[in-house]
């Protein structure tokens, strides 16, 4: 029955408590006693104040050796003290040194020693010094019970330290898999856009090239089909440029940017080339979201404003972003065509497995001839 702990501010207030009270004490006997054995006592007392803490100090507590040296030096020395001389203070040399006791002892079975300390030391001092039992028991146990509740209050403290302590590590280890989770979802997300890209790219210049390749013989037969042809090749190397552009422009759309500001830029993009009427909203305070976060709702935007745009004709889209203390939640209402029967193309579905990602929810509702609403509800990540 050991402890290594550090020494907590009980245990520096008893040690100061005890150290007042031994040297008063101590020069009451010194002046009460007379001859060499005087001496003998005061190296007796000292003794008594110092070897128990030789087993009590920090980082080095050893219950069951204090217990046996306090019992041994301090209570032999009352005895003697208390069987020779007639000394006021002798009980009161008790007193503290049971308090720190119970301080002390607080793990089994030593525990459960507090209840027979406080009865001998008690019957102790009645029959040695003359004392009323009931009166030295009412002392003694005050003593020994707020030792006691010193203690109880110390191993506390301790726990909760412990636990405190133990839960910042898991809060690090945390924190630590949820960066590399974020790093390899960005990482994929690039790696899944420059796959876009190459394909894009590769789309774009094989079919530029095949129709160039073809172009010298078609305008020899045919000088109409081949001025025809040229403003098709045109048409797809401006609209793949377009389409590159894009590509490239949401690869990193919000390394720096908050994401009201991302959404603003994406939103005002969106109007310039389709003429949209686009209205945003933001409620609550507008606090900062993981890169991952930010990335997922810029995407489930853009997919709402080309889904509202392409399949529901909508000249108007309304955006709202509400900041909670809990969650993340974005709507976007269109007054497009709307349907019935909703069937989730792959960019709904792709929305969708995005916010499932982050622990969060979709919801597709859509009537005909009544646009179409989604909102999508992303826990906030609390920090600790």
């Amino acid at each position: 029955m050991s402890d290594q702990r550090k020494w907590h501010w009980p245990d520096f207030f008893l040690f100061l408590m005890r150290t007042v009270w031994f040297s008063f004490n101590g020069y009451a006997i010194f002046v009460s006693t007379i001859g060499s054995e005087k001496w003998i006592i005061l190296l007796w007392a000292s003794c008594s104040y110092l070897i128990p803490h030789l087993f009590y100090r920090p980082r080095l507590i050893k219950f069951q050796y204090y217990l046996m040296a306090e019992v041994l030096l301090t209570g032999s020395l009352f005895i003697y003290l208390s069987s020779q001389y007639d000394i006021s203070v002798t009980y009161s040399f008790l007193l503290v040194p049971i308090l720190t006791l119970a301080y002390a002892c607080q793990v089994k079975p030593l525990i459960w020693l507090g209840p027979f300390a406080v009865l001998a030391s008690t019957w102790a001092g009645s029959l040695f010094t003359n004392q009323d039992f009931f009166k030295l028991c009412i002392d003694t146990t005050i003593f020994y019970g707020i030792g006691f509740c010193l203690g109880r209050m110390t191993i506390v403290n301790k726990a909760n330290k412990e636990l405190i302590a133990s839960i910042e590590e898991k809060n690090k280890d945390l924190e630590y898999y949820a960066k590399k989770i974020e790093e390899l979802t960005i990482k994929e997300e690039r790696n899944r856009v420059s796959q876009d890209l190459h394909d894009t790219v590769g789309h774009i210049f094989t079919s530029v090239i095949t129709s160039l390749d073809a172009l010298p013989f078609l305008y020899k037969a045919d000088k109409l089909e081949a001025e025809k042809s040229i403003k098709e090749i045109s048409d797809l190397a401006r609209n793949g440029l377009n389409d590159v552009r894009k590509t490239i422009h949401h690869m990193s759309p919000t390394s720096h940017r908050t994401l009201v500001e991302s959404v603003t830029e994406l939103i005002d993009d969106f109007m310039k080339h389709t003429a949209t009427d686009i209205k945003l909203n933001v409620e609550g305070e507008a606090t900062k979201v993981s890169e991952r976060v930010k990335l997922a709702i810029i995407r489930c935007i853009q997919e709402g404003l080309t889904n509202a745009k392409r399949h529901g004709q909508a000249t108007f889209i309304k955006i709202n972003i509400s900041f909670k203390q809990e969650e993340l939640i974005v709507l976007i209402e269109d007054n497009g065509n709307g349907c019935n029967e909703l069937n989730l193309g792959f960019g709904l579905r792709s929305m969708k497995d995005r916010i499932s990602a982050l622990a969060g929810t979709v919801n597709f509702d859509s009537k005909l001839n009544n646009g179409m609403r989604i909102t999508c509800s992303i826990p906030m990540a609390k920090e600790v």
